[in-house]
């Protein structure tokens, strides 16, 4: 029987120090380096570790920075008066700057918060069993490559999982046996996809093996939990490989059961085409909102699906169809009314810019009419003109309402004083 590397005595970090990687300060945020020489002046360890770290060994430019320490959240707290304590289980400490910058710090931990949840159903553990140790802290993570500590004291990397062999090679590992990370957190499996999609890296066979045994364990997660990653990855600029990947592994319809007898080859096939048109949009920074990307996501589903009985229950139909589409995965229902909004004005707007008509005033005056003319763009503009077509300023704004006078009250002209009659 396999031990999982997370229940096994940690092994000696390796070390490797600066001559030998090619992280710089230069490219950590200012912000971030305040944190980290504050803490490290303070007599703490301090590390920038996760996500940052590994995009900047790839060459990326991280989104956000985040550090973890020794110090307990509120020693953090005493040493930044501009911040706050956040979480319950979980404390961590958020740092403000200027700006709108946050640098969110936490306390080295034993495991992951979800692993935590199911140990307290059992029995409840004490609030200090969930500080541990840095290589405690690596070994709760999810892959490999997301395991390195960026040590402040001497810009050392610090690797206790072999993060950094696994980046050199373009691979994606999960840390510990995947059989047993994925069933105490199955969105593990969407963070593996998600990873190989965005630095195009090879997935670990074992790993790979793993998924298609277990996609089924996703629907246990909280379904708004998984939709707020599945809109990340919308987001991401690397749609298409995400979904190529969730639709191989059979994750896309363990998520959305509904769709497996819909889409087929060539719904799929169109699925990934809208996808690509989305990516190209957001690595042109293209703002989108989320109402419109489910309307695109939808799309194919509505495509291989009937149409409307009686084009005058439009709406109606579409939200219908919207609920059986995302059934279980709590789509907020602002969101929901405002994709059928963006859908149906779209029926509407489609003839009359392939004809390149005016479009009706009564259309344009609509609420949803910006986004319903970019969703038309997205469907059907020319791959190479896309990202030009869909600019913010190439948008054509809503028509303002005609301003309604109020009637004024007409008075007749010999009207004299009023009479009182006495009675």
């Amino acid at each position: 029987m396999r031990i999982d590397v997370s229940e096994s005595p940690p092994s000696p970090p390796i070390i490797i120090p600066r001559p030998e990687h090619s992280l710089s300060r230069k490219d950590v945020d200012v912000e971030a380096l305040k944190v980290l020489y504050r803490l490290f002046h303070a007599g703490y360890t301090a590390y920038l570790v996760g996500g940052s770290v590994r995009d900047l060994l790839v060459g990326k430019k991280p989104k956000d920075f985040d550090i973890v320490t020794d110090a307990r959240p509120g020693e953090i707290r005493k040493l930044f008066r501009n911040s706050r304590i956040i979480g319950r289980r979980f404390r961590l400490v958020q740092v403000f700057f200027r700006g709108g910058h946050i640098v969110e710090v936490s306390t080295f931990r034993r495991r992951s918060e979800f692993e935590e949840e199911q140990q307290d159903q059992e029995a409840p553990a004490a609030r200090d069993n969930t500080f541990g140790t840095p290589a405690e802290d690596a070994q709760r993570r999810d892959l490999t490559i997301n395991g390195l500590f960026y040590n402040i004291a001497d810009f050392s990397l610090v690797d206790y999982v072999g993060g950094l062999k696994d980046l050199q090679s373009g691979r994606i590992r999960v840390i510990g046996d995947p059989a047993v990370r994925f069933i105490r957190d199955p969105v593990r499996m969407l963070r593996v996809l998600r990873h190989a999609a965005r630095l195009d890296f090879d997935i670990d066979p074992e790993a790979w093996e793993e998924i298609g045994n277990k996609n089924q364990l996703i629907r246990l997660c909280p379904a708004a939990r998984v939709r707020d990653e599945l809109l990340k990855d919308f987001r991401s600029g690397a749609t298409r490989p995400f979904l190529e990947l969730m639709l191989a592994s059979g994750l896309f319809y363990a998520i959305f059961p509904s769709w497996k007898s819909r889409l087929r080859k060539k719904g799929e096939a169109r699925l990934l085409e809208l996808c690509e048109r989305l990516d190209l949009l957001f690595r042109a920074e293209v703002p989108l909102a989320d109402s419109l990307l489910w309307a695109v996501f939808l799309t194919p589903y509505l495509e291989q699906g009937p149409g409307p009985a009686n084009p005058k229950e439009t709406r109606e139909f579409l939200q219908d169809e919207a609920n059986g589409a995302f059934q279980g995965s709590e789509i907020p229902r602002q969101r929901q009314e405002e994709l059928v909004q963006i859908l149906a004005l779209a029926e509407k707007l489609e003839p009359v810019l392939r004809q390149r008509r005016a479009v009706p005033v009564r259309l344009s005056r609509l609420a949803a009419y910006p986004e319903a003319w970019l969703y038309c763009q997205i469907k059907e503009a020319p791959l190479e003109d896309l990202v030009e077509r869909c600019r913010p300023e190439d948008i054509p704004p809503r028509a303002l309402q005609p301003k309604r006078r109020r009637p004024r009250r007409r008075r007749s002209r010999n009207r004299g004083p009023r009479q009182v009659t006495e009675t």
